[in-house]
């Protein structure tokens, strides 16, 4: 294990008070199994903002179509208030789709870091828990 982990989690457990007996047999197996369902829990969740991200296109999509729809009203009725609502759900899908990308790039970037680099994700993680501690 990373020196770098093994400081931040002795100042963890001193923050809590107590201290990790770093010579016990059984804490470094339990604490490799900690950190690798801490990697699998951020895969999970980052699959879970990726559907969350493509129901946004979806929705995106259907905001785009409603859009079409507006302006062809507008186009047949220039005095119609048609014109506002295709400004507002034009503006709406482009949000709406602009966010859903966002969030699928920086997911999906995140899964790479848990499969490529793990330890990164949990130091960043015991970092912002240090930090927040402070």
């Amino acid at each position: 294990m990373s020196e770098e982990v093994i400081k931040i989690l002795d100042a963890l457990a001193e923050k809590f008070g107590f201290a990790i007996d770093w010579t016990s047999a059984n804490v470094l197996p339990y604490l490799q199994q900690l950190c690798g369902k801490y990697v699998t829990y951020e895969i999970a969740t980052s699959v879970v903002w990726i559907l969350i991200g493509i129901c946004l296109l979806f929705v995106g999509k259907y905001a785009i179509g409603k859009t079409k729809y507006c302006w062809g009203k507008y186009k047949e009725d220039w005095h119609s208030d048609y014109d506002f609502g295709a400004i507002w759900l034009g503006i709406l899908a482009g949000c709406v789709i602009v966010g859903g990308i966002i969030v699928i790039l920086c997911q999906t970037f995140d899964i790479v870091t848990c499969i490529t680099f793990p330890e990164k994700i949990i130091i960043e993680e015991l970092q912002s828990v240090y930090s927040s501690l402070k």
